[in-house]
């Protein structure tokens, strides 16, 4: 800065100066290596005057007004900088604050998670979209709970029954199956969960990807082809290779695959499918196994073909949707 006229310094310092030359001058003094070497000169010969006089015989120094002004001024500039410095972090973070409650607003990140139920009753099935590209397919009979908008930090859906989940991948937001005592985090994959919660086993079974099934005890990490089974009562696990594990998810293109069933849970998974009660004459009758394959079956249909494998018979009684299960006669003996 070009220092002000020695006049014009004069008369700021008689106080007779215009106020934009007042302030050139404080700026000059308080800006300028020069300036401040000029000022610091007129406190230098100010304090030589009070060493060489006594009080009386001295008017008030100029030099005194100045450092009052000067001080006065940088106090201001002091104020001003530390009103920047916190402005500079009041409306960043006032703008973070509005926008996060505008997000809050329009996507519920914070605060309460609002929850849906969805019931899928037997003899049905449903499938769901989720916001963050997401889809689950769900088993008759089955339950799951799930937000209607996902939170900032993770997705989590509570499920009872079964379901085919094909998680949209998000490293940051890893996606949660809880299922009773025990939970699945996943990143982005694709899995079927069965859980119901009248059985004691919970079997998760992945066919892309990576998950980790939780239990109270241990942690199992699977890949693909691999299925984790759990049982309840006891809390043990096991980890299993499966020569085609799709066919655990096969149920939600509507096909009926049995692989060496027991008929308790043939009879399970069709009361769950068709909406019928079987009611057992003969107890003999559960030391059969069944291995078939079919395709959108009717219940007639598929009865007849668990007919042809085992000498069980099955009777159904449409108006009472009950299905009486016993040995064929000749065999029963």
């Amino acid at each position: 800065m070009q220092s002000p006229d020695k006049e014009i310094i004069r008369k700021v310092i008689a106080e007779t100066g215009t106020r934009k030359e007042a302030g050139n001058v404080l700026e000059w003094f308080s800006s300028s290596m020069e300036g401040q070497q000029c000022l610091s000169d007129m406190l230098d010969r100010d304090a030589y005057l009070l060493e060489t006089a006594t009080a009386s015989d001295l008017p008030e120094c100029p030099s005194d007004k100045i450092f009052s002004t000067i001080s006065g001024k940088m106090r201001r500039q002091t104020l001003k900088a530390r009103v920047l410095r916190v402005a500079a972090v009041v409306i960043p973070l006032a703008f973070i604050i509005g926008f996060a409650a505008y997000l809050d607003t329009e996507l519920q990140l914070f605060g309460p998670v609002q929850y849906s139920d969805l019931y899928v009753a037997k003899g049905e099935s449903a499938r769901i979209c989720f916001q963050d590209g997401s889809e689950v397919y769900l088993n008759a009979d089955s339950k799951i709970r799930y937000p209607k908008k996902f939170g900032w930090r993770k997705r989590e859906v509570f499920l009872e029954g079964e379901a085919y989940f094909k998680v949209a991948s998000n490293k940051r937001k890893p996606f949660v199956v809880h299922t009773g005592d025990s939970h699945i985090n996943v990143l982005g994959t694709s899995f079927n969960v069965n859980a119901y919660s009248d059985e004691d086993v919970i079997q998760v079974t992945l066919d892309e990807g990576k998950v980790i099934f939780h239990t109270p005890q241990n942690g199992y990490s699977i890949v693909p082809g691999q299925q984790v089974v759990y049982h309840k009562s006891d809390g043990k696990a096991s980890v299993q290779h499966l020569p085609n594990a799709t066919t655990e998810s096969l149920w939600k293109e509507g096909v009926i695959y049995l692989h060496d069933t027991p008929l308790v849970d043939v009879m399970r998974m069709l009361e769950r499918r068709y909406d019928v009660s079987f009611e057992l004459r003969n107890s003999s009758a559960l030391k059969y196994s069944y291995s078939l394959i079919s395709r959108q079956p009717s219940l007639t249909e598929i009865l007849d073909e668990l007919q042809k494998i085992a000498p069980v018979k099955f009777k159904h009684e449409k108006e009472k949707g009950i299905i009486e299960v016993s040995l064929v006669s000749k065999l029963a003996n």
